[in-house]
């Protein structure tokens, strides 16, 4: 089966020959789309993804690559290391291994550090900064898309016990090296939102706390004066999209650990983004914030910062917002009338099958995808049985679902498919005469003239064109 649903395409763009000796503050979309590596435009990286691009940078002799450890499964773990200042930075990402954004921001981090237009930026930091970078610390998760290692165990509660090799290779990693400061970066719940308000939380960060009481010392203090230049950099580049995550204490973890030790860590939770369901937005924030980082460290200007400015960033929310809403749907149970709405969750990182999130009045809930059902029935799902030899193109396709089915059951290899339309055989976990939570999302939604929509494992398909609806967008 094919990925649930990819509505909006971003472009890839290669490494420029032509880039503008720049800041932080003017990385233009343009000037940045001239450092964005090519080919990482999609939701889940595996090692293979940016193998070329670190064995491009070792021949750089502005990278220092070192083989810090590899996984439980082989794969190697890379470090690299750029300038040789006093003051540390270390900074690693995919400790989860389906959480990939960061991962490509710093391939651009990289792009941007290398390229020769930027030689008086870099003069800048070289001999005040070290940065050690770890990108893809579980390649393993990343291969299996998965958030564990391959022996099943979630490396960032692990900081304590160290049963991982991945583990013990960011605690190795981090004791040798004595870091000032610790980027941890993540990819977070898409469905978070920004306190109360409607707006996807696209860039979470936190201080992360070091003890139950969650005391500010001196190195807590810096981590939430940095987060102060970051949440500055964010109300010019996206205002509104930004939220603090959630700093109950968590003994297991990595960056609360690391926060014990005296490490000024800064989590960024990449998040979701209206229109980006490949979270290119928050690959292109992260990418700045790590440029701020490096600048506002390495000149100290995050001194400056208030705690107020980190005070300030309201926390996320769980569950503020929807992946599809489906406003106005009729709905007949036993001769009593209601007017719902269903929310479906695509699932579009996950295994790829979408469920019904929520039912009823769901109009406080803003969502990634809307469309308006109104004057439209919902019609439970139905199998067309495959007993014989069927040769399917779109045309006899759209003629079964306009009868009312929406899948097929029985021997799939009865079954010839020459349309190149979504097709569901034996799904799972359906739905039966009235929508229900957590089930599959496919159903019909059909009028007085009969089937007009098919919800087809969350794609929508209109039976009138015969062509997959993109519904309208926040």
């Amino acid at each position: 089966m094919q990925r649930i649903v990819i509505w909006f395409l971003a472009g890839f763009f290669s490494l420029s020959t032509v880039v503008q000796a720049m800041t932080f503050s003017s990385l233009s979309a343009q000037q940045y789309n001239n450092i964005k590596q090519a080919g990482l435009d999609k939701l889940q990286l595996v090692h293979s993804d940016i193998a070329p691009v670190l064995q491009q940078h070792q021949q750089n002799p502005l990278f220092r690559f070192t083989r810090a450890g590899e996984s439980a499964q082989g794969t190697a773990i890379w470090q690299i290391d750029i300038g040789r200042g006093p003051v540390k930075i270390l900074a690693w990402s995919q400790m989860h291994g389906d959480e990939s954004t960061a991962t490509a921001a710093l391939m651009d981090l990289l792009n941007f550090i290398a390229a020769e237009q930027n030689r008086s930026w870099r003069e800048k930091w070289l001999s005040k900064v070290t940065l050690r970078l770890l990108p893809m610390v579980n390649p393993d998760g990343a291969a299996a898309h998965s958030r564990f290692n391959s022996m099943g165990i979630d490396i960032n509660r692990d900081a304590k016990a160290l049963q991982t090799p991945e583990g013990r290779v960011l605690m190795q990693v981090a004791k040798a090296f004595k870091p000032d400061f610790g980027l941890n970066l993540h990819d977070q719940n898409r469905f978070y939102t920004v306190g109360d308000s409607a707006k996807p939380a696209t860039i979470s960060l936190l201080a992360p706390a070091f003890n139950e009481a969650k005391d500010i010392d001196a190195a807590r203090k810096k981590a939430m004066q940095l987060i102060g230049d970051m949440r500055d950099l964010l109300e010019t580049e996206l205002p509104g999209y930004l939220a603090k995550y959630d700093d109950t204490f968590s003994w297991r973890s990595f960056g609360d650990t690391f926060a014990g030790m005296g490490i000024s860590t800064v989590l960024i939770e990449s998040g979701g983004h209206p229109l980006d369901d490949t979270r290119q937005v928050a690959r292109r924030l992260n990418t700045q914030l790590l440029i701020m980082s490096i600048e506002s460290i390495g000149s100290g200007a995050y001194q400056q910062q208030p705690l107020s400015a980190y005070q300030a960033i309201p926390f996320n929310r769980d569950d503020g917002i929807k992946d599809l809403l489906l406003d106005n749907i009729s709905l007949n149970v036993n001769g009593n009338q209601a007017l719902i709405d269903v929310a479906l969750d695509l699932d579009i990182d996950g295994n790829r099958r979408a469920r019904i999130r929520d039912i009823g009045d769901l109009s406080i809930y803003a969502a990634y995808h809307k469309f308006d059902a109104g004057g439209l029935q919902y019609q439970a799902a139905k199998a067309y049985a495959l007993t014989k030899p069927l040769t399917l193109d779109n045309a006899g396709y759209l003629a079964l679902l306009r009868e009312g089915y929406s899948h097929f059951s029985g021997d799939e290899s009865l079954l010839s498919n020459h349309s190149d339309l979504p097709l569901l055989v034996n799904p799972q976990g359906l739905t039966g005469p009235t929508p229900a939570r957590y089930r599959n999302a496919t159903f019909l939604l059909a009028n007085d003239q009969g089937v007009q929509i098919a919800v087809l494992n969350g794609q929508l398909l209109d039976l009138r064109s015969g062509k997959l609806l993109q519904p309208a967008k926040i």
